[in-house]
């Protein structure tokens, strides 16, 4: 009888030790992908954003969450979106891609029937300087080779842009990129258009209203001076015109 019932209670105990070492392991298992995250993620977007690079298009759009990419921002059109959702799933590792993307179209950029300056002839272009927002110094505004991100200098410079639109709140003005040859036309273009982007959504969120500042990318098709010559890279450049006053 006695051992009858050392048996059963050894029965009823294997179960519950098994079912103590899955969750142990489950656990584990959780703490390890916890721990590892933060490097799968660094070592995705470093990986990531050196394919886009390499491609001709704007890095600072993607970001991650474990292994799924996001996708967020504007860019010049639906082509270049769904260009960068094939480069960021074609990378090792990355399991799903989540497109947040918004094309900016020149319809919806229209503002109280401003007309959008037309790409210039061959040549070279001469920046307006006819208001002293025009006049203000944005040599301070440089960016790394294909990327779009603001620095303190960058920031800096934008605080007498600021106090202008604040002074004016009916002035509507064009912020454009501008790069040198280097790259492909789109290339170009796409990263332009990116960093004008950039600058305007940093003025609104300095309480500028949205009316007052359009953003365009106009790639290499504005050089400044040769683009052969020691002074080339001056063709990288951000210039503001004023639109409506």
């Amino acid at each position: 009888m006695a051992f009858s019932a050392f048996t059963v209670s050894k029965q009823q105990v294997m179960p519950f030790a098994a079912l103590l070492a899955l969750v142990a392991v489950t656990v584990l298992t959780l703490l390890s992908l916890l721990v590892q995250q933060p490097a799968i993620e660094t070592d995705l977007l470093q990986r990531t954003r050196q394919a886009l690079a390499e491609s001709g298009l704007p890095t600072h759009l993607v970001h991650f969450n474990g292994r799924d990419g996001v996708l967020t921002g504007t860019i010049a059109g639906e082509t270049e979106g769904q260009r960068l959702a094939q480069i960021v799933s074609s990378v090792y590792g990355v399991r799903h891609v989540e497109n947040r993307l918004i094309p900016v179209s020149t319809a919806s950029a229209q503002v109280d029937n401003v007309e959008v300056p037309p790409l210039p002839m061959p040549g070279f272009y001469t920046p307006p300087k006819r208001y002293p927002i025009e006049k203000i110094d944005l040599s301070a505004i440089q960016f790394k080779y294909s990327r779009a991100e603001l620095n303190n200098n960058a920031v800096a410079a934008l605080e007498q842009v600021l106090v202008e639109l604040r002074q004016q709140p009916a002035m509507i003005i064009e912020v454009s990129a501008h790069t040198d040859h280097e790259g492909t036309a789109l290339g170009n273009l796409t990263v332009s258009q990116a960093r004008a982007e950039v600058i305007r959504n940093y003025l609104l969120s300095q309480g500028i209203e949205a009316k007052q500042v359009r953003a365009k990318g106009y790639g290499s098709t504005r050089p400044i001076v040769e683009q052969s010559t020691a002074e080339s890279t001056r063709n990288r450049r951000i210039d503001i015109t004023v639109l409506e006053q």
